[in-house]
């Protein structure tokens, strides 16, 4: 992955990934500090609601589709891939609402 980033790096990626996808639909997007470390390391979130988009955004950003996780989550169920787009992570979602039994 990338070196430390900052939260304007973050910005000018999630800004560049919208602009350079213009037909896909526009994800839910959140820029996140990743302070484990103790040194603030920016990152972007991206949450779609669809599992069809979630493929075309995956495809879009060139992510492995060997990398994806699936997890329970307290939305339901969520598949998550990870890259990084001009050297800030990325974390795609696709949140998707699992019926009650």
């Amino acid at each position: 992955m990338s070196t430390l980033t900052s939260e304007a790096d973050a910005a000018h990626a999630l800004m560049m990934l919208l602009a350079e996808h213009p037909t896909l639909p526009q994800p839910e997007f959140e820029l996140y500090d990743d302070t484990d470390t103790g040194t603030p390391d920016w990152g972007v979130y991206l949450v779609v609601r669809d599992l069809a988009l979630f493929e075309r955004w995956r495809a879009a950003l060139g992510l492995d589709p060997d990398d994806i996780s699936y997890r329970a989550c307290h939305h339901g169920a969520c598949l998550v891939a990870l890259g990084e787009h001009v050297g800030v992570p990325v974390e795609l979602f696709a949140v998707i609402n699992v019926p009650a039994k």
